[in-house]
């Protein structure tokens, strides 16, 4: 969550110098700034050349090491997503920076919550906003429960219209974007993206309905935490699975009628995974310190995620393990709004790479950015490890 802050900053001569410490972790050697010197006294601490400092452990982790040098490069430019810093309790806090280079000037704004109760309404009503887009946009809040928290909504926000729409699951997208294009007055922008995004749908979904079931793959996906938590059937992560030519092992045990269809974390016992071992494990999951998808090239957040399920000794023996067939995927092409029949893209060419020969994921990618941004170019870690070719 972003908070924004305005500070107010006197100017001082040179030759002034500030007697405080910055209570920033990366501030390795407690100067009050962070820049190459912190770099180099970590690497001073890791040789037993230095003394270590509360603050050189700049990803909290309880560790100095390589990543926490990589922690620092990341503030010294600005791509931190995450940073910690001690409060007035003395105690170690965490705020997320919200994907600075995917969102732009919005990670900088004040975050208001997701879903009831976790929603700042008097912050939204100081805002005096014309509507409020809810994050009730799936198809799984299209019921009693969904009804309760929209109900909510209009108890707190009196007099201010609400959008519900279904902005996130790929089958539902383009209609949404219509609605978007005459709500906004951009009728024909919106037509134009919502033509792209269902011929680009169709023309996967067409692939992977030709693929016979038995040659789809069985597969397990982490969504928010690494562990046995697998996202379920229904979830925006599952039909980009579907979509890519893959089936869910949790299919067997979460049916339609289930309270926990539709949900993107499912705990299922160890046991029970050794049993259906999974032929592939994907992963969207990041450590919190770390970054991939748009927000960096640097591989390592992505190899960390990849290397955490392949190095769980009780899976040792999965297919999945054995054949190195565990995946990073960022979580935005499987996830986020426009973006899922991209994910699919990448899997199903990873996965059936016959069948998806003629799909290039890298050019979808760019013919999306061409839609909000002048930079076109694809710039990231988007499939860890890397597709031999994907372009």
């Amino acid at each position: 969550m972003m908070i924004s802050l305005c500070i107010l900053f006197f100017a001082v001569s040179p030759a002034d110098a500030l007697d405080v410490r910055l209570d920033v972790f990366g501030n390795a050697n407690l100067d009050d700034i962070i820049d190459e010197e912190d770099i180099a006294y970590v690497k001073d601490i890791m040789k037993g050349s230095a003394e270590t400092t509360e603050l050189a452990d700049a990803n909290y982790d309880q560790e100095v090491d390589e990543e926490d040098i990589a922690q620092i490069e990341r503030i010294i430019n600005g791509t931190e997503s995450s940073l910690t810093f001690i409060d007035i309790f003395g105690d170690a806090e965490t705020v997320n920076k919200n994907y600075p280079v995917f969102w732009g000037e919005i990670s900088q704004w004040h975050s208001v919550g997701n879903t009831p109760p976790d929603v700042d309404f008097e912050h939204v009503l100081s805002l005096s906003p014309d509507a409020v887009q809810t994050n009730l946009e799936f198809l799984n809040y299209a019921n009693d429960a969904g009804r309760k928290m929209k109900e909510e909504f209009h108890r707190n926000l009196p007099g201010i219209p609400l959008i519900c729409l279904n902005a996130r699951e790929p089958e539902h997208t383009s209609a949404t974007v219509l609605i978007y294009g005459y709500i906004f007055d951009e009728e024909e922008k919106a037509r134009d993206f919502a033509a792209w995004h269902q011929e680009t749908y169709n023309r996967i979904k067409r692939i992977s309905d030709q693929i016979p079931e038995e040659d789809k793959p069985e597969v397990l996906f982490n969504s928010h935490e690494l562990g046995t938590k697998y996202t379920a059937g229904g979830s925006r992560y599952d039909q980009s699975l579907k979509l890519a030519g893959a089936r869910n092992l949790i299919d067997k045990i979460v049916k339609e009628d289930s309270p926990f269809y539709g949900k993107t974390s499912v705990d299922v016992e160890p046991e029970w995974v050794m049993e259906q071992n999974p032929e592939y494990i994907f992963t969207s999951y990041l450590n919190p310190n770390s970054n991939a998808g748009f927000e960096t090239e640097d591989v390592s957040g992505a190899a960390e995620s990849v290397q955490a399920i392949s190095n769980q000794t009780e899976f040792s023996e999965l297919d999945a393990i054995k054949n190195g067939n565990v995946y990073y995927i960022d979580n935005f092409l499987v996830g986020g709004g426009g973006l899922n029949p991209i994910g699919a893209a990448y899997l199903g060419k990873l996965l059936h790479p016959e069948e998806f020969e003629e799909i290039k994921p890298d050019e979808l990618l760019r013919e999306y950015l061409a839609f909000y941004s002048t930079e076109t170019e694809p710039k990231g870690v988007f499939l860890y490890p890397f597709l031999e070719e994907q372009v």
